[in-house]
C-alpha cells in the first residue's frame, strides 16, 4: 500500500564535509548519494585527523565556509568572501589562516580513508557523552565522506514539532544538514520515526527514484552551534533529546530525520511527489 506524502522542499549537497554547502534545484542519485556530495574533506597535517565541526573548539569556522559545485570544479568561499577553487594552491593557505591551523585538501578516494574527532555535550539518558572519534566513507562504495547514511531525509513536519516543543528558539532545516527536506503538511509529530525498511518513491513513471529508508538519525553538537545568522543555540539538542530520544541496539539518541540509501537511482527535482510504501 503507498500513500503520497508530500513533495521535495528542497535540496541540499554539501561538496566538503562540514562546510556550508549549495541547494540546486535538481540533483543526481546514485548508489552513493546525492553526486558531488561530500567527496572533498580537510585533514589536519598536524595531527593527521580528518576535519569536523563536530569539533567547534577547533573547527566551527568551517560552517562559516561555502562550497558549490560538483567534482573539481568545487569552489570555496571563505567569511573574507575570498573564492577558490578546490585545486587552488592558495586554499589551504587561506584555510591555515582561517583556523590557525595548517590543513590540507584532500578528496575522498575508498573506504575508511580517515577518523575525525566530535565533541558529545552531555545529555541525561544519551549514550554518547564527551569526546570520540569516528571514521567516514563507510557507505556505498566508501568514495565520499559520509558517516553513517548516504543520505538524510528530513520533514517539515518533525521541524515543526520541533518548533511546537519549545518556541523560544529558531528551528532551521541548516542546523540539521539533510540531503533531502521534504514538505509534509499532512503528518504529524515525527514521522520518519517509523519509516524504517519502507520506501520513498520520487517523481513519477519509469524516471522516479527509489530510495530506502533506515534508522532515525542521532542528532550531534553541530545542531548547536553558530553558523550563518543562526546563534549557538544548545536548547536545539536538548529539546530533541526531551522530545524524540529513542534506543536502538547501539544506545538512546536524540534523533531527528532518518538515514536513507538509494535503490533506484536517476534525477530529483524540487516539487517532485513523494510516494511511502
Amino acid at each position: 500500500m503507498s500513500e503520497q506524502v508530500g513533495t521535495v522542499a528542497s535540496l541540499h549537497r554539501f561538496p566538503v564535509k562540514s562546510m556550508q554547502g549549495d541547494a540546486p534545484s535538481s540533483v543526481q542519485v546514485d548508489e552513493n548519494g546525492i553526486v558531488g556530495d561530500r567527496t572533498w574533506a580537510l585533514r589536519d597535517t598536524e595531527t593527521a585527523k580528518l576535519i569536523s565541526a563536530k569539533r567547534p573548539r577547533l573547527w566551527r569556522a568551517m560552517l562559516d565556509c561555502v562550497a558549490t559545485g560538483v567534482g573539481d570544479d568545487v569552489a570555496v568561499t571563505l567569511p573574507s568572501g575570498e573564492t577558490f577553487g578546490i585545486s587552488d594552491a592558495g586554499l589551504p593557505l587561506a584555510l591555515e589562516a582561517l583556523f590557525g591551523r595548517s590543513v590540507a585538501v584532500e578528496a575522498s578516494t575508498g573506504p575508511m580513508q580517515g577518523t575525525y574527532e566530535s565533541d558529545w555535550p552531555e545529555i541525561d539518558g544519551i549514550s554518547l557523552a564527551g569526546e570520540m572519534e569516528f571514521p567516514t566513507n563507510l557507505t556505498g562504495d566508501g568514495t565520499s565522506f559520509v558517516d553513517v547514511g548516504i543520505l538524510h531525509v528530513l520533514t517539515t513536519t518533525s521541524m515543526a514539532s520541533l518548533a511546537s516543543a519549545n518556541g523560544d528558539m529558531t528551528v532551521d532545516h541548516r542546523r540539521f544538514r539533510p540531503s533531502i527536506l521534504l514538505d509534509t503538511p499532512d503528518l504529524a509529530a515525527y514521522p520518519e520515526n517509523d519509516w524504517n525498511e519502507r520506501t520513498l518513491t520520487i517523481g513519477s513513471g519509469e524516471d522516479a527514484v527509489v530510495i530506502s529508508l533506515g534508522e532515525p538519525a542521532p542528532r550531534c553538537v553541530m545542531t548547536t552551534v553558530e553558523q550563518g545568522d543562526l546563534p549557538r543555540e544548545p536548547a536545539v539538542l536538548q529539546t530533541i533529546a526531551a522530545e524524540n530520544r529513542l534506543t536502538n541496539p547501539l544506545g538512546t539518541f536524540a534523533c531527528l530525520g532518518c538515514y536513507a540509501s538509494v535503490e533506484t537511482g536517476g534525477t530529483i527535482a524540487v516539487g517532485d511527489p513523494v510516494t511511502l510504501a
